[in-house]
């Protein structure tokens, strides 16, 4: 099958995971064909639901108010009876259609019930039992929901577009309007202290229970994860992509007090995980000088766009990113529990309330 210009269904991308320690996460690859096209291929990926485990931000959430106590209760009783295993048509690690390898001529529909059909043969041989599926960024439309899915609440992908006229980071700069240019030189200004600098395999590796540390305290604050990261994620990253997945480090009276890391994937930048001590995030704008970092790397590549992905959606629309709506559908295979997935995907994880920026001239 013909792979396009996507490292992230490579097959040394493959080697790469199978290398990772994913706890109990398992990865598959399945190939669905059809008699009047050619074949295509998915990535699979089986993964555990524990809401006691993975519903982190839920008890930080100070939305609820007086009904703190009755959230944290009923979040207590769900933590200990829901525990289901759920087989995932798309990367977990990953924001974005990254589940196919393969051209196909299908139109939405008739992948989708390709996909709904095949998904449930591959649950029935799984080795062990499967109480869900979910079919993650792929554009199909509305098409899955007459195959009984549901939507799930999830954020859009926050995507920035780098014009061709963009040769550095001033022109960049001269496309906004003076609000936001003079909120990024006073981040600049906050951050001059601040000493970035790439680091290099053996650096990553003798720093990495730091920078996991750093993961985890990001990490902590999302609403639901999925997935959590081995400790020598970004040491393994590195040994395998040197060239392509690169990494920086935020350092302070040589302390590291933060770290970013990003995947050149052809046409674009894939902002990845990153990590930093929430102390000097305020002080040095800390967190938005890693994103307008991330910026001019992108435009120094000459990539088409910078992919910020998901999360802190508000601040990443300051820079110029752009939400591109992604649809994640999920499917219980206990019938009388299907109806029940929409309501127990906005408790887990609701959207949050933001408002989108318009920082270049003419917005």
């Amino acid at each position: 099958m013909i792979s396009a210009d996507n490292l992230f269904v490579s097959k040394e991308y493959f080697e790469l995971l199978d290398e990772l320690d994913l706890g109990t996460v398992d990865t598959g690859f399945a190939v669905f064909e059809h008699p009047e096209h050619s074949a295509f291929g998915i990535v699979l990926q089986v993964f555990s639901f524990n809401p006691q485990e993975q519903m982190g931000k839920l008890d930080q959430n100070e939305d609820y108010g007086i009904f703190r106590s009755l959230i944290d209760r009923i979040k207590g009783f769900m933590a200990r009876i829901l525990r289901f295993r759920i087989l995932s048509l798309g990367q977990l690690l990953l924001t974005g259609d990254h589940a196919r390898r393969g051209l196909t001529s299908l139109s939405s529909a008739e992948l989708t019930a390709l996909l709904a059909e095949g998904s449930e043969a591959i649950a029935k041989v799984w080795p062990e039992r499967l109480h869900g599926i979910m079919i993650k960024d792929m554009p199909l439309a509305e098409h899955p929901k007459q195959h009984r899915y549901h939507p799930l609440p999830v954020q859009p992908n926050m995507v920035l577009s780098l014009p061709e006229q963009w040769k550095n980071f001033e022109d960049y700069l001269q496309a906004m309007s003076s609000k936001y240019r003079v909120r990024v030189r006073r981040a600049k200004k906050k951050g001059k202290t601040l000493e970035r600098r790439e680091m290099g395999l053996a650096e990553i590796q003798e720093r990495q229970e730091e920078m996991f540390a750093y993961y985890q305290q990001i990490a902590s604050q999302s609403d639901f994860n999925a997935i959590a990261l081995p400790e020598n994620y970004f040491t393994n990253w590195k040994r395998k992509f040197p060239k392509r997945f690169r990494v920086w480090g935020y350092f302070l009276d040589d302390k590291m007090i933060g770290f970013s890391t990003g995947v050149y994937n052809f046409h674009e930048l894939e902002a990845h995980f990153l990590g930093f001590d929430a102390a000097y995030n305020r002080s040095h704008q800390l967190y938005l000088n890693i994103l307008y970092d991330l910026v001019e790397e992108g435009i120094a590549a000459g990539v088409e766009e910078v992919t910020f992905s998901r999360t802190a959606l508000e601040i990443k629309s300051s820079a110029g990113a752009e939400a591109r709506a992604l649809y994640c559908w999920m499917r219980s295979r206990v019938a009388i529990a299907n109806p029940l997935v929409p309501i127990v995907a906005r408790f887990i994880a609701p959207l949050p309330q933001w408002e989108p920026r318009h920082p270049f001239k003419g917005n």
